[in-house]
């Protein structure tokens, strides 16, 4: 997928270079070498990242957070790394992608969710599980409390739903309580 982007990306350059004065195609070089660093820069963290899940710890249940804001994934990852191993998925389709291309999903104790995100949102991320033979336990964190999206959610099978903000005691009290279970 990031290769097809990188691919458009750069096509989107080349056509603007061919009828660009000289001192223009050399900003748009030097713009589009930016960006191709970035990319190759996220795609190699992307990389490092599926390697660190495979290689987990096996004395340690196995938690993945997907959610789109870093305060939430960053703040749940400190709170419970002591005790869980942890990925982070940066929203639906990085979630999906890290499933997708590697053997984790059967290693996952707990999956804790946000519904709101771009590209794919929760309720996209609920569809892909479903696919899937076995089943994880999914829990549910979400600032939308409407009574359409929690009768919507539990037709997924969520095992629970936490509202945002919330409190640290009692998510890590209801995530030991479904790890464990």
């Amino acid at each position: 997928m990031m290769e097809e982007l990188l691919k458009k990306i750069n096509d989107t350059f080349d056509a603007c270079m061919t009828n660009s004065t000289e001192e223009t195609q050399l900003q748009l070089r030097i713009i589009k070498n930016n960006i191709n660093a970035i990319i190759h820069e996220h795609m190699e963290q992307a990389n490092d990242n599926q390697g660190d899940a495979l290689s987990l710890n096996d004395n340690k249940k196995t938690i993945m957070i997907i959610d789109d804001s870093p305060i939430v994934r960053n703040y749940l990852e400190k709170i419970l790394s002591d005790e869980y191993n942890v990925i982070l998925a940066l929203d639906g389709q990085d979630a999906i992608n890290t499933l997708n291309v590697s053997d984790i999903y059967q290693k996952l104790n707990l999956i804790i969710l946000d519904l709101m995100m771009p590209n794919i949102d929760g309720f996209g991320v609920l569809e892909y599980l479903n696919g899937k033979e076995e089943k994880c336990p999914v829990m549910i964190i979400s600032g939308d409390n409407s009574k359409e999206t929690i009768n919507k959610a539990f037709q997924y099978n969520v095992v629970d739903i936490i509202e945002k903000p919330f409190d640290t005691k009692k998510i890590k009290e209801k995530i030991a309580q479904y790890v464990e279970h």
